[in-house]
């Protein structure tokens, strides 16, 4: 099984991810914009968007073969979305990857929560008109997710809920 966390800035994705994988047991994909972010100083081109969906991807695809149960810190829809709103559109081969891509279930983290200030994110104020994008992403391309929501304690109890239906 696979879980991919996404959704918009300080919505609760790397603390839930990293619960889901040492709750479970299961192989954690960190989110390799973050690193690759630090590494550079938190500068970056257009190119380097396209690198970090290559790589975030690849990282998915390595513990996919690794491991049976995988939870992934985003996917490829975060930097699709990114680059929406930074460069405003879309890479092509991005687009159809992950339109694509039928494996998974997204659990979209509702941004319910006070934004932590952190130097490598830049949407402190529009994280519900972003949250929605995400909703509609999902909802028109038919991918499985479900909404988290709620302070860390009920989301947990969502992920148990929802874990020991599948």
């Amino acid at each position: 099984m696979k879980i991919i966390i996404t959704g918009p800035e300080s919505s609760g994705k790397t603390t839930l991810a990293s619960w889901i994988a040492l709750e479970y047991q299961w192989c954690l994909v960190p989110e390799f914009a973050r690193e690759y972010l630090k590494q550079n100083d938190g500068k970056y081109l257009e190119h380097d968007l396209i690198l970090m969906a290559l790589l975030q991807n690849w990282e998915e695809k390595c513990a996919s073969e690794r491991c049976e149960n995988v939870v992934c810190d985003t996917d490829i829809l975060t930097i699709i979305i990114w680059q929406l709103e930074k460069y405003r559109h879309i890479d092509d081969a991005l687009w159809k990857h992950w339109n694509n891509k039928q494996e998974g279930w997204y659990l979209l983290c509702k941004p319910d929560m006070p934004w932590e200030e952190d130097p490598l994110r830049e949407n402190p104020y529009d994280r519900d008109r972003l949250f929605d994008m995400y909703h509609q992403y999902l909802l028109d391309h038919n991918k499985k997710f479900t909404i988290i929501s709620g302070p860390l304690e009920s989301r947990k109890d969502q992920v148990i809920q929802l874990l020991s239906v599948k």
